[in-house]
């Protein structure tokens, strides 16, 4: 019987030091990318999700830098007509003290998320070439950063650390970096993928990409197929961020509720097929 356990201990142990590596074998094994779009099109509904609320809690855009039409539809989202241009543009009224009545605060908002979007874009486009943008693991852990960021933001909203009623206010500044940066690693993942018809962020480039190409009607256009998914998705995020911060009075539905998308998106690049080798 002695014997009988001394000899089975070492397979047990074999087994378990032959399992561990597999795991992380497939951490580390690339995903096919072809499956990639349906990730990145639900970013474009987060876009649309976060940048409605965010514009009528703070009048600030958190992806939307330069211009955007994707808003135009909603008049709860456009008590005033600069809701229809970016933060750049914000940012340079801000010097003229423009436009009329608004807040002399929004050149700081403004300058923030441009800034902390280019840092986010600037972080992620460093770090994925050197750990491999399409690994499993690279991949799972960028979402999920970005899920704590933006839920991060929600508890700084929920536990009124930072005001939603009064834009104003010097704290706002804190939360915004986490929504903003997030957003440019989001940015950066779709680039680095391969997907320039996904920015994911603004549609202008969109628009114009659409309405310029040949094969606008043609049957099999999977380039024209992602565009018009994107321009619908972010619509329909607009519209869910639009009645949902009417419905609930508060951003930080709109946040958690876009922190657990994050989060479902990031494991799910658990689920992708393995890139096939040639």
């Amino acid at each position: 019987m002695h014997g009988g356990e001394t000899e089975s201990a070492p397979l047990l142990g074999h087994k378990s030091q032959r399992f561990r590596p597999s795991v992380r074998q497939y951490l580390v094994e690339r995903v096919d990318v072809h499956y990639a779009p349906l990730n990145l099109l639900v970013c474009c509904f987060l876009v649309g999700l976060v940048d409605a609320a965010s514009y009528n809690t703070w009048s600030v855009f958190m992806s939307m830098q330069t211009g955007t039409r994707h808003l135009q539809c909603f008049p709860l989202l456009l008590a005033d007509p600069s809701s229809r241009i970016g933060n750049t543009i914000f940012l340079a009224l801000s010097t003229a003290h423009l436009p009329a009545g608004s807040d002399s605060f929004k050149w700081a908002r403004s300058g923030v998320s441009i800034l902390s979007m280019m840092l986010g874009s600037l972080i992620a486009g460093r770090v994925y070439p050197a750990v491999g943008l399409t690994r499993r693991s690279t991949l799972v852990a960028s979402f999920l950063l970005q899920a704590l960021c933006v839920a991060i933001a929600a508890i700084l909203v929920q536990s009124d650390a930072v005001p939603e009623t009064n834009a104003t206010d010097e704290i706002v500044l804190v939360a915004i970096p986490f929504l903003a940066a997030q957003s440019g690693a989001q940015v950066a993942t779709a680039k680095s993928l391969g997907f320039s018809e996904l920015p994911t962020t603004v549609l202008t480039s969109t628009y114009n990409d659409l309405a310029s190409d040949t094969d606008l009607l043609a049957w099999n256009n999977p380039k024209r197929d992602r565009r018009v998914a994107s321009v619908v998705l972010m619509m329909l995020g607009a519209i869910g961020g639009a009645w949902l911060v009417k419905g609930t009075g508060t951003f930080a539905t709109v946040l958690w509720l876009a922190a657990a998308i994050k989060a479902m998106l990031a494991f799910s690049w658990l689920l992708f097929p393995a890139e096939i080798t040639k």
